[in-house]
């Protein structure tokens, strides 16, 4: 079988990248021949690698020129199957559709939501509603969109279009059953949709490790508002001087400084570390040699792959309580719930495994054993594949239905 990934980036610089990253080599092992499309990132880490300008681009010229461009890129490829992942432009997705059988996963909400994320920035809450009019005022009134009317209403078409049109994708691949719960509200078939949780990119370690000698806690991630890196930093203020913090994610001066004088604020700025994006392997080591892993995001998020990371490296989590988290981080097995955005919940969770090494040893085991049966690539594998095949076994349903209802037609006429 003969998969076309598309993806506007392609790098390891989030969870999204990193999944498609470590799927594609998996499926090549597999006997299915791999081909991704991408728009900005770096072509020489996927062997078979087209870059072809505006995945992220809205606008009827984009589309237009995506809608070609991708038609050539389907002709000349020929796949058997279309797996979507995060981009914007129309246009490609209109070229498949009218192609290809096409399965998309929903890694955010992008697909049902203008914002991509179901946020209020204004409020930091979770939109409970579905797309519609209302979207616009609370573009102005909570932030969740972009307040500048041009764009806004080319997210709000996107949505628009992708709801008209939800009937003609093959199928959706939520990573959680809350996201799937999403898209279905959204006005997806509930037959369409399926539950496939991400696997962890990182094998899961063969024994629980030992706990480190320092006490650290860690962030991993995006430093956008919505992951909620500030109650990390809040949180460090009000644990023990003898407790460190680091931060790995996409910095930049501004948001450095920004981060700097939070941690100023919070009484810890001499405890907290931040660190540019790393390699994966500099990744595994960072969570091996961390005493618990952070997860404070205020959004909802679909699942969680760097949770995964951490429960595969054995160390314990303390995350908010919110989206498709609780599918991964067990409250009181592998780790512990906090309500989002919660600072003293934080720290007194935090505090509260960093207190008892046993319980935290014990997490950490369990941890290892839930991404060995939920999480593992195999299981993972079997349902991307047996997705796949059902993918190209309704389009070929739906070649015969078109035929055998020719076919009838054409008898009548004669008859």
């Amino acid at each position: 079988m003969k998969i076309l990934h598309i993806n506007a980036h392609l790098n390891f610089q989030g969870g999204i990248e990193t999944y498609l990253l470590s799927l594609m080599p998996r499926l090549e092992e597999l006997g299915h021949s791999q081909v991704v499309a991408f728009s900005e990132g770096h072509a020489e880490l996927a062997p078979h690698a087209h870059q072809i300008q505006g995945l992220s681009d809205f606008g009827a010229k984009a589309e237009k020129a995506g809608y070609a461009r991708f038609s050539r890129l389907l002709e000349a490829e020929r796949p058997d199957v279309v797996h979507l992942h995060n981009i914007h432009n129309i246009g490609p997705i209109r070229a498949c559709l009218d192609t290809v059988p096409t399965v998309v996963t929903a890694h955010d909400y992008r697909y049902i939501c203008p914002a991509s994320n179901f946020y209020f920035r204004r409020t930091a809450e979770v939109c409970p509603s579905n797309c519609g009019p209302h979207c616009f005022s609370n573009a102005v009134v909570k932030r969740c969109l972009t307040p500048r009317p041009g764009i806004a209403w080319n997210y709000y078409r996107r949505v628009k279009w992708i709801a008209a049109n939800s009937h003609r994708f093959a199928n959706v691949i939520a990573p959680s059953g809350y996201a799937a719960s999403r898209y279905v509200q959204s006005g997806f078939s509930t037959d369409q949709v399926d539950v496939l949780p991400y696997f962890c990119p990182m094998l899961p370690e063969a024994t629980p490790r030992s706990l480190p000698d320092q006490q650290n806690i860690v962030f991993l991630g995006r430093l956008s508002e919505n992951k909620g890196v500030r109650y990390f930093i809040e949180a460090l203020g009000l644990l023990p001087e003898s407790v460190r913090g680091l931060v790995v994610g996409n910095l930049n001066s501004a948001r450095t400084d920004e981060l700097q004088n939070l941690a100023t604020q919070s009484n810890c700025r001499g405890r907290l570390e931040m660190r540019a994006w790393a390699g994966r392997d500099e990744i595994r080591s960072i969570i091996k040699n961390a005493s618990l892993l952070v997860f404070p995001s205020i959004w909802a998020e679909t699942l969680g792959i760097v949770g995964l990371e951490a429960l595969a490296c054995g160390v314990p989590a303390v995350a908010s309580d919110i989206g498709g988290v609780r599918e991964w981080l067990h409250h009181g097995e592998n780790g512990l719930l906090v309500p989002p955005k919660d600072k003293h919940a934080f720290a007194e969770a935090i505090r509260e495994i960093l207190d008892n090494p046993q319980r935290a040893q014990q997490m950490g085991e369990r941890g290892i054993a839930l991404v060995k049966s939920k999480f593992s690539v195999e299981r993972h594998l079997d349902g991307l594949v047996d997705i796949y095949t059902e993918a190209c076994g309704k389009e070929k349903d739906e070649v015969a239905k078109s035929m055998t209802s020719e076919l009838e037609h054409r008898v009548s006429d004669a008859v």
